[in-house]
């Protein structure tokens, strides 16, 4: 025991850069990003508020279905979910994804969400936006912008509810990433953005079933939303959020040739972008407001650092470095070695 004590401790030494060492340590800012077919996108640490890496996200695209999650937050904010809506004859007549609605139907406001949301019906969507513009797309739309702006969605412009390719439907992958941030701030889209099928009313005492667009819903651990999109301007567009291992991801990729894919991609190499060595590093950098740190010579950049405070501390009986050793959580570790080496480590 008392051996492989020495190991872990000289390990450790060894990762921070500590006396014992001719050189200092420089650790990767972040594994290797992985080639993807999107030619815009962008990861985010909800927790850590930092982007961990993005490619092409300021420049302007079509957004397709993914302008629904505008809509829904419009929808959201002006209408109550028990609201009842007769369905209009110029939103069954739209082009591409559909709900297949019924003119003259009559849907509550709730039930429209959700045949937007999962099904991405853009009759939905029209037949929501008319309701909530006061029988006015066009007023809707207005409204649309006005959010943005509110969002700070400066390079976005919204043309209609549902995310038809148009020459004044565009944003970019910085855009979208905010809208993602902004939705997760109502409990009703966050609900229905999850939800893998579901059965809806139909016409003649029939249901319909709706499955999401969204195939990694139930497939990909940890997935909880958000939206996907489909048009040929925009080719394929997904807006995501993964919830997994104590940590929040969103991503979004734009014009790509497989959304699913490369949302995958990207995910997978944002949750490695944590490893051993931070959970080590972990107990070296204070909580906001003070506490003891580390000044080790190692080059970490601002962003690694902002990632390492917002990792959680591990709880009690989860710090363990094999089966035979069984040492301390690790503040005690690093209590332990602000004592142990006084002249290295200072104190707050």
């Amino acid at each position: 025991m008392f051996s492989s004590s020495i190991a872990s401790v000289a390990l450790l030494t060894s990762l921070l850069g500590l006396p014992g060492l001719s050189v200092p340590v420089v650790l990767p800012d972040a594994p290797e990003i992985p080639n993807i077919t999107a030619d815009r996108w962008i990861v985010f640490d909800a927790d850590a508020d930092v982007v961990l890496a993005s490619w092409n996200a300021d420049e302007q695209a079509a957004m397709a279905s993914v302008t629904k999650v505008m809509t829904a937050i419009l929808v959201v904010e002006n209408a109550d979910l028990n609201d009842k809506v007769t369905i209009p004859s110029f939103a069954t007549d739209t082009r591409g994804s559909t709900a297949g609605l019924v003119t003259g139907e009559v849907w509550t406001v709730g039930d429209l969400l959700i045949a937007m949301l999962v099904r991405s019906g853009n009759d939905a969507a029209l037949t929501l936006g008319y309701h909530v513009g006061g029988e006015s797309i066009s007023a809707f739309v207005d409204m649309m912008n006005a959010k943005a702006s509110t969002f700070g969605m400066d390079s976005t412009s919204f043309a209609n509810p549902n995310g038809l390719d148009h020459d004044d439907h565009y944003s970019t992958a910085r855009d979208l990433l905010t809208l993602i941030i902004e939705s997760q701030n109502y409990p009703d889209i966050k609900r229905i953005g999850s939800i893998k099928i579901v059965s809806m009313p139909g016409p003649n005492g029939q249901s319909r079933t709706f499955t999401n667009t969204n195939r990694l819903l139930g497939t990909y651990p940890g997935v909880v939303g958000l939206k996907t999109g489909d048009t040929p301007r925009a080719d394929k567009v997904l807006l995501g959020v993964t919830e997994r291992a104590g940590r929040t991801i969103y991503s979004v990729v734009m014009h790509s040739d497989d959304h699913f894919a490369d949302t995958r991609e990207l995910v997978d190499w944002a949750y490695s972008t944590y490893s051993t060595t931070d959970r080590l590093l972990r107990v070296f950098y204070s909580e906001e407001g003070g506490g003891a740190t580390l000044n080790p010579p190692l080059e970490l950049s601002e962003s690694h650092e902002q990632r390492l405070r917002a990792l959680p501390t591990l709880d009690d009986g989860k710090w363990r470095t094999s089966s035979i050793v069984d040492l301390p959580k690790a503040e005690s570790i690093g209590r332990w070695i602000r004592e142990a080496l006084p002249s290295v480590v200072g104190g707050a």
